[in-house]
């Protein structure tokens, strides 16, 4: 059940920024600063889901001592 709940915040969050891209196109915002405006929107949620970086996110883990 938690990945549909996250499945339909990434949906909320998608349409709300290809929402916001549309007004701020249609208001005549140069692409450039919406690609802008895209990246630090995306980078925002990455960092409030924490899934930022390759691996999946998440804060580093210390080495294991064997």
């Amino acid at each position: 059940m938690r990945q549909r709940t996250n499945r339909v915040h990434d949906l909320v969050v998608f349409l709300a920024v290809l929402g916001t891209a549309a007004v701020l196109m249609l208001r005549g915002v140069t692409p450039e600063s919406l690609a802008t405006i895209a990246v630090a929107v995306s980078g925002l949620y990455s960092a409030w889901r924490g899934s930022g970086g390759a691996d999946g996110g998440g804060p580093p883990q210390p080495p294991s001592v064997t």
